[in-house]
């Protein structure tokens, strides 16, 4: 995939296979407390990561809108997934910060649009905002939520 500058990134789908990773209903409770808002839902999943595969209304996530990221190699930027569809680069980017952050297992991007230029770029941007207990990354475009649980990220989200 290649963005209008130039950028390009490498996906490879392992499997068409309906993602069904035993998260996908809590994610879908979480996303009906969001009522109203667009983005995108990661989780720690073991090894892997489980995501709704770009921004959506949360409120209104089905079963087929879920990919499980399995490896993103920044270098090579080419990105491993299940699922049915082709995910968004943002995926990287939670990948990045998932990996970095071994205290968060839960990334609630709420996201207006804006094309990203770089994963690892935009990984490093929120990681030095979000250091030590700071688990919110504000930007004009977007809002990032970093959590340990789900009730962490519900608590964040109603105190701002």
């Amino acid at each position: 995939m290649r963005d209008a500058i130039g950028f390009s990134m490498q996906f490879f789908q392992l499997s068409k296979e309906r993602v069904r990773c035993p998260l996908i209903p809590e994610v879908n409770r979480l996303g009906k407390k969001l009522k109203g808002k667009i983005g995108i839902i990661s989780v720690r999943y073991g090894k892997r990561m489980l995501s709704i595969l770009s921004p959506t209304l949360l409120d209104k996530i089905t079963e087929d809108e879920f990919v499980e990221v399995i490896d993103y190699d920044p270098v090579k930027n080419s990105l491993m997934f299940i699922g049915e569809q082709q995910p968004n680069i943002l995926l990287a980017v939670h990948w990045i910060v998932l990996r970095a952050r071994e205290d968060l297992n839960i990334i609630v991007h709420l996201y207006n649009g804006k094309d990203i230029l770089n994963p690892l770029e935009k990984a490093k941007k929120i990681l030095s905002s979000v250091k030590g207990d700071s688990y919110i990354f504000n930007d004009k475009n977007e809002v990032l939520f970093l959590g340990k649980s789900f009730v962490e990220i519900i608590e964040r989200i109603g105190r701002n």
